[in-house]
C-alpha cells in the first residue's frame, strides 16, 4: 500500500514540474527548468542596459517565414492565441511598447486581449471550489503553476490600459473605446473579486470542523513592515486611474476645437483625483481646461512607467497543527527597488516636476493583501495533505508533499514601478523638450529631449530604468491647433 502511495506521489511530481509551454518566453536556454521570475531575467537586464533592441528582435524573430519574409499580422495573431498564454502576450507587446513600437506593440495588445476574452468564456465554466475539474490532480496537491495562468484584474486592466495608449500614439480615435472599455473592466474586475470573495467566505463557513480550526490558527502574512505600508497606500488594488487619465486627456484635446466637452474633460480629471489624491497634475489641469490652450502655445502630456513590477518570490515557511505538520512554499509580490525618486521636464519658458498617477507597486501589493484569505486556505489544505501522506509514509511523506507543492510565482513583470505624469504649455516654436530624472538627493540619473509636434498636442510616452531614459511621441494627432 505504502509503494502505491509512493508511486502515486512521484507521478503527481512529475505532473507538477511539466509547467505550460504556453507561458514561455524563448530568452533562455532549458526554460522549462526555470521559474517565470528566471525566465524573464534576460529581459529586465536588456532593459536595464538599454538594449532593448536586440531584446525584440529576439522576440519577433520567430514570426519570419523560411525565406525571411515576416508573417502577416493576422497570422501573427492566429499564432499568439493559440500557443501562448496572455501572460506572455502581454510581456512581449509592452517589452516592443517600451521600445517605442506603437504599431507592433498594438498586434500584442489586440492578441492579448482575444485571448483574455477566450479565456474569460471558458473560466465561466468552472466554480471556486471545483479545484480537480479545471486544475487536474496536480492542482489539488498544490502545483498551482500547472495550470494556466489566469490574469490578476489589475492586469486586463493594464492591457486595455496600454492598447488605449498605443492607438493615441499612432493618432487614432479608437482610443477612446478602448479607453471606455479599460474604465467599465476595472469596475467589473472589483465587483468580480467582491463576488469572489463572498462566495469563498460562504464556502469555509461549510467547512468540516477540523479545517475551521486549523485555518483559525495559522497566520500566513509572512510579508515585512515596508511591504505593508506600501500596500497600505491604496483602498484596494481596482483603483488604478489610468483609464480615466485617459479619458481626461482624449477629451481635452478634442476640447481644443469643441468648447463643448471641455467639462467633460474636467470630470475625467476629477475622476482621477478620487482614485489618486497625489495626481496634482489632474488638479492643475481641472483648473486650466476650461479655459483652452493660450493663445501662441500648444499642450504637450507626458506619461513616464518607471522601474519594474514586484516580482512573486517563493518563500518556504514551516507549520504544525497538532499533529498535523506541514512545510509550505508561498509566492510573495516583492518590490523590485527603483532609485528614481521622480522626474521634471525642462522646456522654452519653464520646467514642470512629473506627478503621480498609478501606484503600480502599491496596487500590485495591495492585491496579494487582499488574497490572504485564499492563501489561509491554501496551507490548511497543505496540512491536511501532508498529515495523510504522514499517516502513509511518516517524515518521507510530508517531505513528497511539500515537494509537490508549487506556487504561482508569475505575474506581467514588465509593468511599472509607477506611473508619473506631466502636463503643460509650450510655444508654438518649441521643437523639443527635455525631460530628466533624479534620485532622493535630487542628483539627475538621466535624461532625453524628445521632438514634440510642429502644430497641436503631443503625448509623449517616456520609459525609465535607473541610468536609462527613452521617450516616444505621437507620431500624429488627429487634432491640430488653429
Amino acid at each position: 500500500m505504502q509503494l502505491k502511495c509512493f508511486l502515486l506521489f512521484v507521478m503527481i511530481l512529475g505532473l507538477s514540474a511539466c509547467a505550460g509551454k504556453s507561458d514561455r518566453l524563448g530568452l533562455v536556454e532549458n526554460e522549462a527548468t526555470k521559474t517565470y521570475a528566471e525566465a524573464y531575467a534576460p529581459a529586465r537586464t536588456a532593459l536595464q542596459e538599454g538594449k532593448a533592441e536586440e531584446l525584440i528582435n529576439k522576440i519577433e524573430s520567430k514570426y519570419y517565414t523560411e525565406d525571411g519574409n515576416k508573417k502577416s499580422r493576422d497570422e501573427i495573431i492566429e499564432e499568439l492565441v493559440k500557443n501562448n498564454s496572455e501572460l506572455s502576450i502581454l510581456e512581449r507587446g509592452l517589452l516592443i511598447l517600451n521600445a517605442g513600437d506603437f504599431e507592433r506593440a498594438l498586434l500584442y495588445f489586440d492578441a492579448g486581449e482575444m485571448k483574455m476574452e477566450q479565456c474569460e468564456a471558458e473560466s465561466g465554466m468552472y466554480k471556486l471550489g471545483a479545484t480537480i475539474s479545471k486544475g487536474g490532480i496536480a492542482t489539488l496537491f498544490g502545483s498551482e503553476e500547472v495550470n494556466d495562468y489566469v490574469l490578476r484584474g489589475y492586469e486586463k486592466v493594464m492591457l486595455l490600459n496600454y492598447k488605449a495608449l498605443c492607438y493615441m500614439l499612432l493618432g487614432d480615435r479608437k482610443a477612446y473605446n478602448v479607453t471606455r472599455r479599460a474604465i467599465e473592466k476595472q469596475q467589473e474586475e472589483w465587483e468580480k473579486f467582491k463576488e469572489l470573495l463572498v462566495e469563498f467566505e460562504e464556502k469555509q463557513a461549510k467547512q468540516a470542523d477540523n479545517q475551521k480550526k486549523i485555518a483559525s490558527e495559522v497566520n500566513v502574512d509572512n510579508r515585512d513592515e515596508e511591504i505593508k505600508k506600501k500596500a497600505e497606500l491604496v483602498p484596494n488594488a481596482y483603483v488604478n486611474p489610468f483609464g480615466d487619465y485617459m479619458d481626461a486627456l482624449l477629451l481635452e484635446l478634442d476640447g481644443i476645437d469643441d468648447k463643448s466637452i471641455r467639462d467633460n474633460s474636467i470630470i475625467a480629471y476629477k475622476k482621477v483625483l478620487e482614485n489618486n489624491k497625489d495626481c496634482g497634475t489632474a488638479k492643475t489641469a481641472i483648473k486650466e481646461v476650461r479655459r483652452g490652450v493660450p493663445k501662441g502655445k500648444k499642450l504637450v502630456h507626458i506619461i513616464l512607467a518607471d522601474g519594474f513590477s514586484p516580482e512573486r518570490k517563493e518563500s518556504v515557511q514551516g507549520y504544525q497543527i497538532d499533529k498535523l505538520k506541514a512545510v509550505v512554499n508561498f509566492a510573495t509580490a516583492t518590490p523590485i527597488p527603483s532609485n528614481v525618486a521622480g522626474a521634471k521636464v525642462i522646456y522654452t519658458g519653464g520646467n514642470q516636476t512629473f506627478s503621480s498617477l498609478s501606484k503600480m507597486e502599491s496596487i500590485i501589493l495591495r492585491d496579494d493583501q487582499d488574497r490572504l484569505p485564499f492563501r489561509t486556505a491554501m496551507v490548511t489544505l497543505a496540512l491536511l495533505r501532508s498529515g495523510t501522506a504522514s499517516a502513509f509514509l511518516g517524515d518521507l511523506g510530508v517531505n513528497i508533499a511539500a515537494t509537490l507543492q508549487r506556487p504561482d510565482t508569475r505575474s506581467w513583470l514588465t509593468l511599472p514601478n509607477k506611473v508619473i505624469v506631466a502636463r503643460f504649455y509650450v510655444p508654438n516654436k518649441t521643437k523639443n523638450v527635455t525631460i530628466q530624472t533624479y534620485d532622493e538627493k535630487k542628483r539627475i540619473m538621466a535624461q532625453y529631449a524628445v521632438d514634440i509636434a510642429e502644430l497641436g498636442p503631443t503625448v509623449v510616452y517616456a520609459v525609465s530604468y535607473e541610468n536609462q531614459l527613452k521617450a516616444f511621441a505621437n507620431k500624429q494627432s488627429w487634432i491640430t491647433n488653429k
